[in-house]
């Protein structure tokens, strides 16, 4: 049985009744009785060491669905009084209760009052807006019917510039990969796409997902996703190729592309990680900073789950790239002089045929977030790839004939990398999301001025340098060990004061005792003594009042393994 003594790791220290100074803005400008969408971010976050430790000796399928599952327990015990607490008002003051278990958030609409009280909560980190009117699609800033030349060429353009060719030649075309993409939905019905498209026929699942409707069909209705899914694995049927990668598989999931549906855009994330995708690719952004999205993008990391997403198409001012596409890389190029927080985010500007960067291509640095300010900004983007006048597949929905339109945008460039990813993985299956990364930008073509830049990022991408160097990786540890595993995470947060919060995994259950000694081994208090699961067990604990400051380390012990964790008590 789930051991629920309040279960949760925490990898974020803030105080409670903290409420974000955009949101207090808006509520001020609210009436009592508006409901306002939030995000509601809980105490506890997968620790990303526990995982790679509690996780060696696992293909990179397996590691990808113990971290979910770890993040899915943590949310599950995170969240559960929040949701109830919610519960408890009337529709009037509450509304749209959604739980993210890949940012550990809930996503609500509340009144004024309830944030006030939502906020004072030990077990809340933290209550921000969830709703940027103006976040949502990053539009293309041309789209236009193929002229004579480009309905002429049988591969590409974009394509050919990255070598892609070069890589399906040695028998690598993504085949076995699963790619999500994030955004109006696909043409599942497209003759360069049907054969191509996901399903889970167990599970129920064909095609993907629409979480703007909430339902099992996610056709698109606008185009977008359509040529996007084209520049991944689109496989020529109609008589031009377009796809980077045309053996893999495409997860069509379609979202909120309006302001305001932020929350639907991490649905689409969980569902792609929950359900195989190795690589997501996302052309979508906001601007006002949301910790959430990137906490969700800091747990794909942890999850091995790679994030191409679109730099923005606001021109060459510095400081336009927008959420999630302002998170920072897996892997740090020598040229970034502050290592920072990481993601699963590889943010990707736009070139054209001449290798020149797009005028509306955005540009970096960020200087958002706290560990990538003013005096530490973050080079972004990460990398480039062709992204005007691009040929992809046209949604049969659409006015007019012909299997094809082009589109020039960061958009068209996302799907670029996310094709060269998926390549990658064809060639070497368990290479990490830092890898792939890494790889990617050292193998790239160098433009602008020399090293990574604000404007082309590392340079842009080319698909074959980049898999001769896979190649070459080793890449995570390949097969189960077949041991018997036991393992504790961090103490978080630490020092510690209201909670400690971490999480246990053990590859066998039974009974197991879970207590607290200090420094000199003697027992000040017990936290469990009962059956714990297989798997991923969280714990949120409530340190008793009478326990003063000072060194304590909790000591976990099941069929006569033990281990143990640090914890420092300040009061």
């Amino acid at each position: 049985m789930r051991q629920i003594v309040s279960l949760l790791v925490l990898a974020i220290t803030v105080l409670a009744g903290s409420i974000d100074p955009n949101l207090a803005v808006i509520m001020a400008s609210n009436t009592d009785t508006d409901l306002i969408p939030v995000f509601i971010l809980a105490q506890g976050q997968v620790n990303q060491n526990w995982v790679y430790v509690s996780t060696l000796g696992m293909h990179r399928e397996e590691r990808q669905q113990f971290a979910v599952s770890a993040m899915k327990e943590i949310a599950d015990v995170g969240q559960s009084d929040i949701i109830n607490y919610l519960n408890t008002f009337n529709s009037i003051s509450v509304g749209n209760i959604q739980s993210l278990w890949l940012a550990n958030a809930v996503y609500c609409e509340v009144t004024r009052s309830v944030i006030r009280s939502i906020a004072l909560r030990s077990d809340v980190v933290l209550v921000e807006s969830a709703c940027d009117p103006d976040g949502g699609l990053i539009e293309p800033v041309e789209v236009r019917t193929p002229n004579p030349e480009e309905r002429g060429k049988g591969l590409a353009w974009g394509v050919a510039k990255i070598n892609a060719d070069d890589v399906w030649s040695m028998g690598y075309e993504g085949q076995g990969i699963i790619v999500a993409v994030i955004d109006t939905g696909v043409d599942y019905e497209h003759l360069d796409l049907c054969d191509n498209m996901w399903s889970d026929t167990p599970a129920g699942y064909e095609y993907g997902w629409d979480f703007f409707n909430n339902d099992s069909d996610p056709m698109d209705d606008y185009g977008h996703g359509t040529h996007c899914a084209g520049s991944i694995a689109g496989d020529g049927s109609g008589g031009t190729q377009t796809g980077v990668a045309p053996s893999a598989q495409i997860m069509a999931l379609r979202v909120n592309y309006y302001g305001g549906g932020e929350y639907t855009w991490i649905q689409a994330m969980e569902f792609g990680a929950e359900h195989g995708a190795a690589v997501l690719s996302m052309s979508l952004g906001t601007d006002h900073g949301n910790t959430t999205l990137r906490t969700a993008e800091e747990n794909l990391l942890t999850a091995g789950v790679y994030h191409s997403v679109a730099a923005s198409n606001d021109g060459p001012g510095a400081g336009t790239i927008g959420s999630s596409g302002d998170s920072p890389p897996p892997w740090f190029h020598p040229d970034q002089s502050y290592h920072g927080g990481q993601s699963a985010v590889v943010t990707v500007g736009a070139t054209d045929n001449n290798d020149v960067i797009a005028s509306f291509s955005s540009r970096g640095p960020v200087t958002w977030w706290n560990d990538y300010n003013d005096t530490y900004p973050l080079i972004d983007p990460d990398i480039s790839g062709p992204g005007v006048d691009i040929v992809s597949t046209k949604w049969t929905g659409d006015s007019g004939s012909g299997f094809y339109t082009t589109m020039s945008g960061t958009s068209m460039a996302t799907p670029h990398l996310a094709g060269v990813a998926a390549l990658l993985l064809s060639v070497n299956p368990n290479l990490t999301v830092s890898q792939l990364d890494n790889i990617i930008e050292t193998t790239s073509v160098d433009l602008g001025v020399s090293g990574k830049d604000n404007s082309y990022g590392a340079g842009r991408v080319d698909a074959y340098q980049a898999m001769s160097l896979a190649l070459t990786q080793t890449g995570i540890d390949n097969g189960s060990s077949g041991t018997n595993t036991f393992t504790i995470s961090a103490i978080s947060p630490n020092p510690s004061n209201g909670f400690a919060s971490f999480s246990i995994y053990t590859s066998v259950s039974g009974l197991a005792d879970v207590s607290v000694f200090d420094v000199s081994g003697r027992r000040v208090a017990n936290i469990n003594s009962s059956d714990i699961e297989t798997g991923a067990n969280a714990f949120n604990w409530q340190i008793p009042a009478e326990m003063g400051s000072g060194v304590y380390f909790v000591r976990a012990s099941i069929h006569g393994n033990v281990v143990s964790s640090r914890m420092t008590v300040l009061r």
